[in-house]
């Protein structure tokens, strides 16, 4: 059961000094493309790589989703009532070089009405008084590639060819159609590390059969490598077009590990730091020292968990560390080191919930053996809350150097089974999740970390990787009626009113709006 608790104590030596979040300060949500857009992988449809899964029964088909495609006004509507500025959303590679047809693997042309409607619906974020943040690729490729992007690096290419094109295309239309600047914001790819461990070691998303620790590797830095293609092909353009710079990154999810996340960052971050390369891996092995150091205390009690749990992450870790030196990716190092920029990254991004790996196992539950569906992982509504590591983890993060951290996805899922809201088992809500993080997150602020940023996840339910039993969203939708948005979350709770009364009162409430707004 839920244990954390904020009480009015909590509040006041937080905030009684005036300890407030500055007016700059990032608040927005995020969805992707294929999760929410609908219109995919149906006759006549855009066809991206969950097309076999979803044909097969292997992942419950997208169908319309949540419709947002034409239906984002409402979303960005919500969102700026909350009191948001800044909304993250992203464009479909599979719906701007579509193909209709399967196995077809030849190279289609550009769908530029699919690119002005991109324009438009980015524009639109800015109609409705918000920044708009743009992930070029969020987990799906086009069909037309094949299941396996990410294993062959010829196709870094294609992926270079799809960013300059869309990056100047949209550019050029918010700037002629809009009246508007180009986007400030890019992320090139959202989670490598867990596209890579899904495809390649869980078998949780469509690839080919070459899996294994061989083909996760090669997946995972073959995506670092195509974020620094995207870094610099996004700088070069800006400043070739003479546009404001912008800023350019990839979002990893948080993981207790860090040769599994933050070793990224800080890779791609070394020449920046002045790291020679002579003096890279000696670099590499401090930050991990120092990253497990600051974990260690939060970690012995992350989730009250069970004594296998822990032990499984001290044997996960001590393999990493022998499987991750420099060797390992040598080719990454190389192209770190030859790029005309130093710095490969201007925010570190991360999505963020339940980083220990030991939490995700169990013993399958009575249910699931009567149906002969035995689970030893545990379901998105089945994570381990833990406040206090999120705010562990923003400070371990942080870094004196000038690179403002952004939490990109930040949520909690709950149920809906057969259109039935699942309570959690722990007890957990929304609204007590929102205050719970967001109270965390502003004491690592005042801790010094250097949070620029939170984007919740998400506005309202998703499709989820195969399934709509999980769901996240500030707004619930309701399938079975046409998308509709419902007026609270899937179990019935102000969500999205608890995340505006806490925006409002960490700016410049009373102490009075503080303790109202979190306990």
């Amino acid at each position: 059961m839920r244990d954390y608790k904020i009480t009015k104590e909590d509040v006041d030596s937080t905030f009684g000094d005036g300890f407030r979040l500055h007016k700059g300060f990032i608040w927005g949500v995020g969805n992707s493309p294929y999760q929410t857009e609908g219109g995919y992988n149906g006759k006549d449809e855009p066809l991206n790589n969950w097309y076999e899964w979803e044909r097969s029964g292997k992942a419950e088909p997208t169908r319309g989703a949540t419709r947002f495609y034409t239906r984002h006004p409402e979303d960005y509507k919500k969102s700026r009532e909350i009191s948001l500025n800044h909304f993250r959303l992203g464009v479909e590679w599979a719906r701007i070089q579509p193909t209709t047809r399967p196995g077809d693997l030849s190279v289609p042309e550009i769908d530029y009405d699919a690119v002005k409607h991109y324009a438009s619906m980015i524009a639109a974020v800015r109609d409705f008084g918000m920044e708009p943040v743009v992930t070029l690729h969020h987990f799906t490729h086009p069909a037309w590639i094949g299941a396996d992007m990410w294993l062959h690096e010829d196709n870094l290419e294609l992926y270079e060819k799809y960013v300059a094109f869309t990056v100047r295309a949209i550019n050029k239309m918010l700037i002629s159609q809009f009246a508007q600047e180009p986007v400030g914001i890019w992320e090139s790819t959202n989670e490598p590390n867990i596209v890579a461990s899904a495809s390649y070691l869980l078998g949780q998303f469509p690839s080919g059969p070459n899996r294994g620790l061989h083909s996760y590797f090669r997946a995972f830095t073959n995506q670092i490598q195509a974020h620094i293609s995207a870094y610099e092909i996004i700088h070069r353009i800006y400043k070739e077009e003479k546009w404001e710079k912008p800023r350019v990154t990839y979002a990893s999810v948080a993981f207790f590990a860090y040769w599994l996340d933050k070793m990224f960052f800080d890779l791609l971050l070394a020449r920046y730091r002045g790291i020679p390369l002579s003096r890279l891996e000696e670099y590499l092995i401090a930050k991990s020292k120092d990253f497990h150091l600051k974990l260690s205390e939060i970690q012995k009690t992350a989730g009250g968990r069970a004594l296998f749990a822990k032990a499984f992450e001290t044997v996960f870790k001590w393999v990493l560390e022998k499987l991750h030196g420099i060797s390992s990716f040598q080719r990454l190092v190389e192209r770190v080191y030859s790029s005309e920029y130093e710095s490969l990254t201007d925010i570190i991004a991360i999505d963020y919930y339940d980083p220990f790996l030991g939490n995700y196992l169990r013993l399958p539950h009575f249910e699931e053996i009567k149906e002969l569906k035995p689970s030893f992982h545990v379901h998105h509504w089945e994570w381990v809350q833990n406040p206090q590591a999120f705010r562990t983890f923003l400070n371990a993060y942080s870094e004196k150097d000038g690179i403002p951290i952004h939490v990109f996805e930040n949520g909690i899922c709950n149920r809906v089974k057969r259109g039935r809201a699942v309570p959690r088992a722990d007890g957990w809500t929304r609204p007590l999740f929102l205050k719970a993080y967001l109270f965390e997150l502003a004491k690592a602020v005042k801790d010094g970390a250097a949070v620029e940023g939170y984007f919740h996840w998400s506005i309202t339910d998703n499709y989820e990787w195969g399934s709509y039993e999980p769901r996240f969203g500030l707004i619930g939708i309701d399938y079975e009626d046409d998308s509709k948005r419902l007026k609270h979350d899937s179990l019935g709770d102000d969500a999205a009113g608890t995340f505006k009364q806490i925006i409002q009162a960490l700016y410049e409430g009373s102490i009075k709006d503080l303790r109202e707004a979190f306990t």
